[in-house]
């Protein structure tokens, strides 16, 4: 076994041990959804539900310019060994980092409350400009939240991250919950319960900081955050073309179709995004640090090596959840969502075939961003969320809500294609086409097998379906696939010598 496998193998572990970690605390998001979500689609109706998502997205639009992109800039200028020889400039890299963002995040927040008292009370629809204005503190808190998590991720700090992420959830959950009988059903509840608690967590974690010692105001460093918005400004007009991409299409909706069609589509895109979250939080979260520690340390010959295998693992796990996620549809609707968004899971299908395509930026675009050429990104993201605002103001007064489930899978796959064929004049990835035709086609067979069977209630749909249409896929895996049955022999002779261990 060359050595060059043998280190790739090790950092494709070191990603798996990472993802692992922040996939525990989003099993723990994911049931906290499983709660939360069935909740909220009773508790508030369908239009204020479409109300609530539309003003996350648009709070999601402004915090992408509050950021400036010095959550990114935290991770690209981190130097490990440096700071643990030199505490001085640790702390000069945090300080400089934390206060930027602060001072954008000031700017950004009194910039959007602004224009949202400048703009004509006829274009709002109905209460949007008064949450919009209570929801602008969020946008400040973000901001700092953000460069926190940045924090967490370059120190590898993965359950920390987890634990607390996972913590404030739930306590915003119970808040808006503890709310509800005396403030009422409303979205302006929902947004002073989340803004209450993600108060309490930023100051704490900053609390924790300054006790640390690695916030200092007088250790702001002027050249480096001039260095740091200079890479960071770029991925601004990335992020934000980012945000348009996939949720442009909330306010469309709203426009051409009315709040309750808005409601339907936030619930269809919002479970689509649970389970697309499963696969992309852990990967985004685990994996840039681990490539740049990798391009740094052993060079672009080990570092494609081990992202081309990484995204050849990401595809047949894709394919297994585009399969499942269409069995388990129209009956994780009627379950999670309760009968009366019956009709949406038609959506679905659609939705997660888009997300898991556009997942795959995340190992495509490894090469803009170590050679940072951000630009190109967000030519990519601009041209395809274009694609997606035209194909929707076109088709969605034609043919319906479809029409934004549609868009986005041609605006996701716009922007995969463009990003194949920019990135690899930096850095080409391996993409096994024999092997992806056989991840589709094993998906597919996985659910002509299951989907006619019917387990007599929307319970037993959801969670038989999703376990059969998993094990079958794995089986079949198992059969067509040599590096699968190689890797189920290393996972079985490790438990083994494990248990022979503990029973020694």
């Amino acid at each position: 076994m060359s050595a060059s496998f043998t280190e790739t193998s090790r950092e494709l572990r070191n990603l798996l041990r990472q993802s692992s970690h922040y996939g525990l605390g989003l099993l723990g998001n994911l049931a906290l959804g499983f709660v939360s979500f069935p909740v909220f689609t009773r508790v508030f109706s369908v239009a204020d539900y479409g109300l609530i998502d539309l003003t996350q997205k648009t709070l999601l639009f402004a915090t992408a310019f509050s950021k400036a992109g010095l959550q990114n800039s935290a991770l690209r200028f981190y130097d490990a060994p440096a700071f643990r020889a030199d505490f001085e400039k640790a702390r000069q890299y945090y300080s400089t980092m934390f206060f930027g963002v602060v001072s954008t995040a000031v700017i950004a927040t009194a910039a959007f409350s602004a224009g949202i008292g400048l703009i004509p009370a006829s274009f709002l629809d109905g209460p949007l400009g008064s949450i919009l204005r209570l929801g602008a503190i969020l946008i400040f808190l973000r901001s700092l939240q953000s460069i926190l998590w940045s924090f967490m991720r370059i120190e590898e700090r993965t359950k920390a991250y987890n634990l607390i992420s996972l913590a404030m959830r739930i306590a915003t959950f119970l808040a808006v919950c503890a709310c509800l009988p005396w403030m009422g059903k409303s979205v302006r509840t929902y947004y002073s319960a989340t803004i209450a608690v993600e108060s309490a967590f930023v100051a704490a974690i900053c609390v924790f900081l300054l006790r640390r010692g690695a916030l200092q105001p007088g250790r702001f460093d002027r050249k480096l955050f001039l260095a740091a918005l200079a890479f960071g400004s770029p991925l601004i007009v990335q992020e934000v073309a980012g945000v348009l991409l996939e949720s442009g299409d909330r306010a469309l909706v709203l426009h051409y179709l009315g709040a309750g069609s808005l409601g339907f589509y936030s619930v269809a895109y919002g479970l689509s995004n649970y389970i697309n979250n499963f696969l992309i939080t852990p990967l985004g979260l685990a994996i840039l640090p681990i490539y740049m520690r990798i391009w740094t340390a052993e060079g672009p010959e080990k570092t494609v090596a081990f992202l081309s295998d990484a995204l050849d693992w990401f595809l047949m796990a894709g394919f297994c959840v585009l399969a499942v996620a269409s069995l388990a549809a129209h009956d994780a609707v009627l379950l999670l969502a309760s009968p009366k968004y019956r009709g949406a899971d038609q959506l679905m299908p659609l939705i997660v075939a888009g997300l898991l395509l556009y997942t795959t930026h995340v190992f495509l675009n490894a090469g803009l961003v170590i050679y940072k050429q951000t630009r190109r990104m967000a030519m990519i993201l601009g041209w395809s969320a274009v694609v997606n605002i035209t194909l929707n103001c076109l088709l969605l007064p034609r043919i319906g809500l479809r029409a934004a489930a549609l868009a986005s899978l041609i605006g996701y796959a716009t922007c995969i294609g463009l990003l194949l064929r920019v990135s690899g004049k930096t850095m080409r990835l391996r993409i096994r086409a024999a092997a992806v035709v056989r991840y589709s086609v094993v998906a597919i067979v996985t659910f002509l097998a299951v989907s006619h069977l019917d387990f007599r209630s929307s319970f037993w749909n959801t969670f038989g379906k999703a376990s059969l249409g998993t094990l079958v896929y794995v089986v079949l895996m198992l059969v067509l696939d040599q590096r699968v049955r190689t890797l189920a022999r290393r996972v079985l002779h490790r438990s083994a010598a494990r248990e022979a261990a503990m029973a020694a």
